[in-house]
């Protein structure tokens, strides 16, 4: 994997939520999130990038949006709220957290991840 670092001259925000629940909430989690939310969010206005992770070890699931200002972040918050409220209730896991942060590296591959398989 080739990663090149970058500095990004504007301002991009991450969103995150950092999620907990029992095996089969995280299963219903990721379905939830690659069938609805991840095709949701990628179209929302203003958005760079998310990713959606689990842990279940630790039984936790973490979403990370990236946006492309800070105006962009703002502007989504109430459709941040309603995901989040679906999510809950469309498969049982528990919010525990949210953070926001602002973005001031990152690298990019030349392999694409969209197409990785979950590991279980």
């Amino acid at each position: 994997m080739n990663c090149r670092p970058q500095r990004l001259e504007d301002t991009v925000v991450a969103r995150t939520s950092t999620w907990t629940g029992t095996p089969e909430a995280l299963d219903k989690w990721t379905e939830h999130v690659t069938s609805q939310v991840s095709g949701f969010v990628s179209g929302l206005p203003g958005n760079a990038g998310a990713m959606f992770f689990v842990d279940r070890d630790a039984g936790t699931a973490l979403t990370l949006t990236l946006w492309e200002s800070e105006e962009a972040a703002a502007d989504t918050d109430k459709f941040a709220e309603q995901s989040r409220a679906s999510t809950v209730e469309a498969t049982a896991v528990q919010l525990l957290e949210r953070g926001a942060y602002t973005v001031v590296a990152g690298a990019s591959t030349r392999d694409s991840i969209a197409g990785s398989s979950p590991r279980r």
